[in-house]
């Protein structure tokens, strides 16, 4: 795999193999093992990807994005885990994508192109649906699953992967400290803060300070080895951000919601599943502008990164609905609303 007008350095890491599973795997943690890098996040528009076979290129290159370079989480996948030219990519990612369960892998990846044709079909791009048709072609004529069988791990699997999105942009707020650029992530599985910050004050250097709860955090902050970083108003800051958090702010049923609207849409797309998925944004813009209250627009916030990390159309499509044209709820049910902007006790 050659790399665009960069050369390709590996940073080497210690990682966890992790047991694949009969679910939609994390392709953005494929990706950082198999390219054995520190972090998953990599801007394909400006490192883009070509594969070692041209004719491999051509074919996993082309759903979406520059149709000429791997460009996505997926394509990487793609054309990894299916040439016989980027086997050690494929070799390093196993525990994901685990080379010795081709029917595993097929039905995976299977959904997720499956997931790109919903998407494109829904929003009237027919070459990329049509695209994404012909790559769910090529992996079930290869005769690991039918298609039905691929659609069926899609509707069992898609609630989870959805609640992955929805949960990863709910438990983070963005805000500024003394003299860094932070951001305050929340695991909800087990409570743990992390609190990652840089600017100028670091050469741009991202740091980050980690405590299982939010005053193991703050122990952390004052006695820790970054401990010069940060002011006592600093540690203020963050008290005060991390009640802020929107999923800290929001009642569960609010969250739940929120997953089982998308999910909806997911399963069956179609008007009446995405006017509940644009509703949701309107709702939190009007309830933000009754009450006075910020959360609402955090709340926001995270909905739209949330609608961007599954599909970067569907998130500009609710903005763009929404500034056309005067918007109104009328899919939402009164208790579904209540229940959207319930907030914590």
């Amino acid at each position: 795999m050659k790399k665009i007008a960069l050369i390709f350095v590996l940073l080497s890491s210690v990682l966890f193999e992790l047991t694949a599973q009969d679910r939609l795997p994390d392709l953005k943690r494929y990706f950082m093992l198999a390219n054995e890098l520190k972090s998953p996040i990599w801007d394909f528009s400006k490192v883009p990807l070509l594969g070692d076979d041209p004719a491999d290129n051509a074919k996993f290159s082309n759903l979406t994005g520059n149709l000429n370079v791997i460009d996505s989480y997926l394509e990487f996948a793609l054309i990894t885990y299916y040439s016989a030219a980027e086997k050690p990519w494929a070799e390093r990612g196993n525990s994901i994508l685990p080379l010795n369960n081709p029917r595993l892998v097929d039905r995976q990846l299977g959904a997720y192109v499956y997931k790109g044709l919903l998407e494109y079909r829904f929003l009237g791009d027919t070459a990329a649906a049509g695209r994404h048709d012909t790559m769910l072609k090529f992996i079930t004529d290869r005769g690991n699953v039918t298609r039905a069988e691929v659609e069926t791990f899609y509707r069992n699997n898609i609630r989870s992967l959805i609640g992955e999105a929805v949960d990863e942009e709910f438990n983070k707020i963005s805000f500024r400290i003394a003299r860094h650029n932070a951001t305050l992530t929340r695991n909800p599985q087990n409570g743990e803060y992390v609190l990652s910050y840089g600017g100028v004050n670091t050469n741009e250097e991202i740091r980050t300070v980690k405590g299982d709860s939010l005053d193991a955090l703050s122990y952390e902050m004052r006695n820790g080895k970054n401990k010069a970083d940060f002011t006592p108003a600093d540690l203020d800051t963050v008290k005060v951000q991390a009640a802020r958090i929107p999923a800290v702010a929001l009642s569960d049923a609010a969250l739940s919601d929120i997953k089982t609207i998308l999910t909806n849409f997911y399963t069956n797309p179609n008007v009446t599943t995405y006017n509940a998925v644009k509703e949701v944004y309107v709702l939190f813009v009007n309830t933000r502008f009754s009450t006075g209250k910020a959360v609402y627009e955090l709340a926001n916030r995270a909905y739209i990164d949330a609608l961007a990390g599954l599909h970067s159309g569907l998130a500009r499509k609710v903005l763009d609905d929404n500034v056309r044209t005067q918007a109104a709820i009328t899919t939402l049910t009164r208790e579904q609303q209540q229940r959207l902007v319930g907030l914590r006790d």
